[in-house]
């Protein structure tokens, strides 16, 4: 595959239209290309299958990438085409067709107001006007948009335009890893938009268009927070606090190892109530309250932009929403219903997948919705 050449797939190449996910088309029994899920701190792969009686999953594989190789891009890239390829030979996928997501501190996500311009000449405009906003060079910036709606500024009606940003050397990068792991890339998506598509077969009624739902994805380097009406992606933000800092601030306050400490808060997150959960939440205090204020001034952003379109709920996803006393407090601050997200919802899992990685479809899986939303938005019919 050239360097960039994308097919089909979601930002950074054409699977939204107006904003608007495409739908899947049920109409033969068929396996999806693989969910690539590509975070921070583990590689999660996913494969759906579609079929006239419903959804169903046909292999799944989970690795958590050593701490000693995340930060060192190359250490990272070997250990990721490795672990794949392995994964491809040792779990029950069909194929190699796959759909990437890059991870977020890869992406840069900006909302931007333009004035109503015909379709081909808005790419021009937002490159003109990101231009010197992004911490790469221009000359190096891949950017794709969707439209998010209509807004009012300066007496006259905009575009809400939400681009999303990539570097061409840090996506070749990832084109190349995945080629020594010997996947076929279709294309390449974000993890804000696979949410949507996750639940977005959810939401196919005509009043489910007029629902705000508010998704964050709680991650270990960041949080994702994206708004949907319907389908339709309305706003997205990724902000850099997440689980990593919440391990850092306990690691500190009970002078422990950084490795105990994600793992204290991992075990505490399963069983609620107990005195040290109570200690723990003590010295997220401070981090956990920086992190609604950041959600808070988010639905403050959208609120200017769609008047009148209040949101219905929240929904938590990523890793870090295992820990339900997290969900909770932050729904609370927030002053929404919330609810943990569950990828798996409505899907028959075949004999065998996921029973290796020990899915237990008795809980919610809410670490899958990047995964799962990445094979279910990547119809190849589409």
């Amino acid at each position: 595959m050239p360097p960039c050449a994308l097919r089909a797939g979601s930002p950074l190449a054409p699977l939204h239209r107006n904003g608007r996910i495409m739908r899947l088309k049920l109409t033969k029994t068929k396996n999806l290309p693989i969910g690539v899920d590509l975070g921070s701190s583990s590689v999660k792969m996913a494969q759906m299958r579609v079929a006239d009686d419903g959804l169903a999953m046909t292999a799944a594989a989970l690795c958590e990438i050593p701490r000693d190789r995340r930060n060192n891009p190359q250490a990272r890239m070997d250990f990721l085409a490795g672990v794949i390829r392995e994964n491809l030979k040792s779990h029950p996928f069909v194929g190699n067709e796959c759909i990437l997501s890059l991870p977020a501190e890869a992406t840069v996500i900006q909302h931007v107001k333009l004035p109503k311009l015909p379709p081909q000449e808005i790419a021009k405009a937002l490159r003109t006007e990101l231009q010197g906003k992004l911490p790469f060079a221009g000359s190096d910036a891949i950017i794709r948009h969707i439209a998010a709606g209509s807004t009012y500024g300066d007496g006259q009606e905009k575009d809400e335009i939400i681009a999303v940003c990539c570097s061409r050397k840090t996506l070749d990068g990832y084109l190349e890893m995945a080629q020594q792991a010997r996947l076929d890339v279709l294309g390449v998506n974000i993890e804000a938009f696979a949410v949507v598509e996750c639940f977005g077969r959810l939401f196919r009624r005509a009043a489910d268009a007029a629902r705000t739902i508010l998704f964050v994805d709680l991650g270990a380097a960041s949080t994702q927070v994206v708004l949907s009406q319907g389908n339709r992606v309305v706003f997205a933000r990724n902000l850099k606090l997440a689980g990593n800092q919440f391990d850092d601030v306990v690691a500190k306050g009970l002078k422990i190892p950084l490795e105990q400490a994600s793992a204290l808060r991992r075990d505490l997150g399963k069983a609620q109530g107990s005195d040290s959960e109570e200690e723990l939440y003590h010295l997220l205090e401070a981090p956990l309250g920086k992190l609604t204020d950041e959600l808070t001034q988010c639905l403050q952003y959208y609120e200017s932009v769609f008047r009148n379109q209040s949101i219905e709920r929240t929904i938590f996803v990523g890793g870090q929403a295992s820990d339900k006393r997290l969900c909770q407090t932050i729904a609370q601050r927030l002053n929404l219903p919330a609810q943990i997200g569950d990828p798996l919802v409505r899907v028959r899992r075949l004999e065998g997948a996921g029973m290796v990685i020990g899915l237990d479809r008795r809980e919610p899986q809410p670490a899958w919705a990047v995964a799962v939303g990445l094979s279910l938005g990547a119809d190849k019919a589409a």
